[in-house]
Formats: structure tokens, C-alpha cells, sequence
């Protein structure tokens, strides 16, 4: 009985082997597959080389080692992305959907510019093209700026109007209008001022006016002539 179940085992042993001799090469291709193309879709202002240096996955590499946590956390660090989904297609191909950024401001410093989201985030954009963009001058301090933006995010009649603000840890916020007249704000309760900025703007003395400095709490200053200095 013993050596009957042995020749049994010996005789399906063959067989398996025969069987799958002639499928030996598919077996090998699916084990040697590759990543055969990377795919970025739905960019506008991100620059798709970009994207490919940044994440770890490439093409040519085997299609078993994507991680799809990996490409996450890759895709997440590239600055510009706000949203992402990807989809690996069984012939290799991996396409990347991207939804960008929207800019919000463009930080000018050294004769170079940067372009910036609404939480102050600089952005790897490589477009030069944006109109009607805020430009921040001076230092780029992300939560004193994501506090201003609030009050921006909040009044699109206020944004519009301004030409460019320039922040100074000393000075506070200086603003320029698109109307020639300036405005100077403190760091601290820049909302309830701005507030107060705005019913002045409502009221009929501000045509007459060019400087409006509330640096001093519970006071404003006016000036008929832009008192601004040039940043």
C-alpha cells in the first residue's frame, strides 16, 4: 500500500511538472512584469517631470513592488497637489489623476516670485501666466498670513481691490490699493480693524483720503496723500 501511494505521488508529481513545462515561460513573464508607463493626468501648472522625480515608483520597475500607501505619501508631498487618485492597470500602466492647487497670491522677493495657496503653502508651479494675483512683499510668515487670508477668503470685494500687501514683523501689514490709497494694519486683531477700515471705506469721507494708519488701537490716522513707504 505504501509503495502504491508513493508511485501515485511520483506519478502526479511528473504530471504537474509536464503540465506547466510548456506554460514555464507565461509564469516567468508574470513574474518579471514591469511597470510599463506612468501617466499624470489633468495637469495645468504642475509640471509632470516633476511629479515622476518626486515619487519613488518608476517605469521599468516590477509591477509587485507598487505600493499604493507609498505613492500616497509621495504624491502628498509634492506642493501644488490638493487632491489625488491613481489607478494601476493590469497592463502596467499607471495613470495619475490630479487636481491642483488654486494660487492665491504670488510672493515676490529677490528679483524672484513664488506662487502661494491660501494657507500660505508655497506652490511648484511653473506658470507665469496668473493675473489679477495679490503680490506679497517682505517675509513670507505662513500663520500671520493665513490669518490675513481669512479676512480676504471671506470678502472678495476686499481682495479684489488690493493691488499688493507687503508684511513686516516691525511695520505689521501695509496694503496697497487698487485706487492709489494705502492702509496700515498691526499684527494683532487685524479682523475687528479691518472691519472698521471697511465701514470708512462705506462712509463718504474716504474719497477724501489717500492714508488710513490704525496701528494704534481705537485710533486711525488719515492723510489726503499716500503716506506709504515703498517696500
Amino acid at each position: 500500500m505504501r509503495k502504491f501511494l508513493t508511485v501515485s505521488f511520483l506519478f502526479l508529481l511528473l504530471f504537474f511538472i509536464y503540465k506547466n513545462f510548456f506554460n514555464l515561460d507565461k509564469i516567468l513573464e508574470k513574474l518579471e512584469k514591469k511597470v510599463h508607463k506612468i501617466v499624470v493626468h489633468n495637469l495645468d501648472n504642475l509640471d509632470e517631470d516633476l511629479i515622476l522625480r518626486k515619487i519613488k515608483l518608476k517605469e521599468g520597475h516590477s509591477f509587485w513592488n507598487f505600493n499604493s500607501t507609498e505613492l500616497s505619501d509621495d504624491l502628498k508631498k509634492v506642493r501644488g497637489i490638493n487632491n489625488f487618485s491613481f489607478k494601476m492597470e493590469n497592463n502596467g500602466i499607471l495613470n495619475i489623476f490630479i487636481k491642483e492647487d488654486k494660487p492665491f497670491m504670488i510672493w515676490r522677493y529677490s528679483n524672484k516670485f513664488k506662487y502661494l495657496n491660501d494657507e500660505g503653502e508655497i506652490l511648484d508651479f511653473n506658470k507665469k501666466g496668473f493675473k489679477n494675483l495679490i503680490i506679497l512683499e517682505g517675509k513670507l510668515e505662513k500663520e500671520e498670513l493665513k490669518k490675513f487670508n481669512k479676512i480676504l477668503i471671506d470678502d472678495i470685494h476686499l481682495k479684489e481691490s488690493i493691488l499688493k500687501v507687503y508684511f513686516s514683523e516691525n511695520i505689521g501689514w501695509k496694503i496697497f490699493f487698487k485706487d492709489k490709497s494705502c492702509l496700515y494694519l498691526p499684527l494683532e486683531k487685524i479682523d475687528k480693524l479691518m472691519s472698521v477700515y471697511k465701514k470708512i471705506k462705506d462712509s463718504k469721507i474716504y474719497n477724501n483720503f489717500k492714508y488710513f494708519d490704525m496701528r494704534i488701537l481705537e485710533r486711525v490716522y488719515l492723510n489726503k496723500e499716500n503716506k506709504c513707504l515703498a517696500s
